[in-house]
């Protein structure tokens, strides 16, 4: 063989070869582990928030045999939250009149019920997209607490009533029995060996509260924290966000349009809009005024961390506010960092206020468990103070108060420290006392 005709069988050879690979790289399909629920390995957060995510239960109260029990857990929440939604309700009418000749507090409290409270008056007009309710027409009214009893549940169906404790409103829809009947074997049954046993406390004539007979272990927490999206905000907020010029100012950034004014507080991470000229109000009804408050937060993905719960609502005033919950507690802090604020104007919102920072990840490291004092003690702490109106207290809840630092590595970060609260009206005070409060309204 001679040396022109081997290399031109070597030649062919390598050819042949590089057609081989090549059409083995075309065609390879390497094997994947199969994934059994993918839900498990790909989490996706959700900036888009519905009715039941956002207008939500804050806490439950067990009444029997004498005594009162209660859990904010969330989880436990939840599940009751998700087991009357699947209720059917029929023939949903007003009740009050015929209660009149019995003390209403008595009945919102009575023994073998239960009471899911909400933070504020809720109205049906919104709510009934999270219920079934089969009537055609339901009448207009709000409430902040939904009540079964154990003693009405008779028959085929039985009532369910909606209460609106400031305005001492009643009203009832009816539910299949057997609904009822395991909702309170699941929920009701067993609840003083599941929770801490809570003391009746007659503020005065028209109100009663319930706060914890023992002292309640808490965790402090501490996070990191994550900013928003600012660019979707100005978005929102602008009609023409082309036209609008950044100022920078001593605590951050300003930005106008010449009629809008957005203010980015970069030393307490809030964000700060008004527009002038939507000052003139046109009343909403309470439902649409809701409703419209969540979809524009939805519109720029304002959520952040989807910890935010309705909080309170003022149809005269156009307003609304969202808090920030922390497993099951509200959470306050004196320059507005835990509120989102809406006051509405006559065409669109007149003025927006909010943090612009999501909890990101709790440092394991830094939680611990704190004590706070019985509920019994920050009662006569209260009673004791002549600078409060104690026949005026409406609620007491503990709460995290919330305040910023920084790490060795100039890292933000927000500590959550458990501490007992008052509300009077709309605002909340730090209980003053052994738990290290002031007098300054959080809200």
């Amino acid at each position: 063989m001679n040396f022109e005709r081997a290399k031109s069988i070597i030649l062919i050879i390598l050819v042949g070869t590089s057609i081989f690979l090549t059409w083995s790289i075309w065609t390879y399909e390497p094997e994947y582990n199969k994934f059994g629920d993918r839900s498990n390995y790909i989490k996706i957060k959700s900036d888009v928030q519905i009715v039941s995510d956002v207008v939500k239960p804050v806490s439950i109260l067990f009444h029997g045999n004498g005594q009162h029990f209660q859990t904010s857990d969330p989880v436990e929440i939840d599940k009751m939250e998700k087991e009357f939604s699947q209720w059917s309700f029929t023939g949903v009418k007003e009740i009050s009149v015929k209660r009149l000749q019995r003390k209403f507090d008595d009945f919102v409290h009575e023994d073998g019920s239960i009471e899911i409270e909400f933070s504020d008056d809720v109205p049906i007009s919104l709510y009934k997209t999270v219920l079934n309710i089969t009537d055609k027409d339901v009448p207009g009214f709000s409430f902040d607490r939904i009540i079964i009893k154990q003693k009405d549940i008779s028959g085929n169906e039985s009532a369910v009533y909606f209460v609106s404790y400031d305005q001492e409103k009643i009203y009832q829809g009816m539910v299949d029995s057997k609904r009822l009947r395991d909702f309170m074997d699941d929920f009701y049954t067993g609840s003083y060996s599941k929770h801490p046993e809570y003391t009746a406390e007659t503020i005065n004539s028209k109100r009663t509260l319930f706060v914890p007979e023992k002292s309640i272990e808490v965790n402090r927490l501490q996070y990191y924290i994550d900013n928003l999206d600012i660019g979707n905000l100005k978005n929102a907020l602008f009609n023409d966000p082309k036209y609008v010029r950044q100022e920078p100012v001593s605590t951050g950034e300003e930005y106008t349009d010449g009629t809008r004014l957005l203010t980015i507080n970069k030393e307490n991470y809030l964000i700060s809009y008004i527009n002038p000229a939507q000052k003139s109000k046109l009343l909403d009804s309470p439902g649409d005024l809701l409703q419209k408050s969540i979809d524009f937060i939805n519109d720029h993905a304002g959520w952040e961390d989807n910890n935010y719960r309705f909080a309170y609502m003022s149809e005269n005033e156009q307003r609304v506010v969202f808090r920030l919950f922390v497993n099951g507690y509200p959470a306050f802090n004196e320059s507005g960092m835990t509120e989102i604020e809406q006051i509405w104007g006559k065409e669109e919102i007149y003025s927006y206020e909010r943090p612009y920072f999501s909890l990101a990840s709790v440092l394991p490291s830094e939680e611990s468990v704190e004590t706070l004092p019985s509920g019994r003690e920050v009662l006569n702490q209260l009673k004791s103070k002549d600078n409060i109106d104690f026949k005026s207290v409406e609620d007491i809840s503990i709460g995290y108060k919330l305040h910023k630092s920084l790490d060795s590595k100039l890292v933000t970060l927000v500590t959550l420290e458990p501490t007992w609260y008052y509300r009077i009206g709309d605002k909340w005070f730090i209980v003053p006392g052994d738990t290290g409060g002031d007098q300054s309204g959080l809200e």
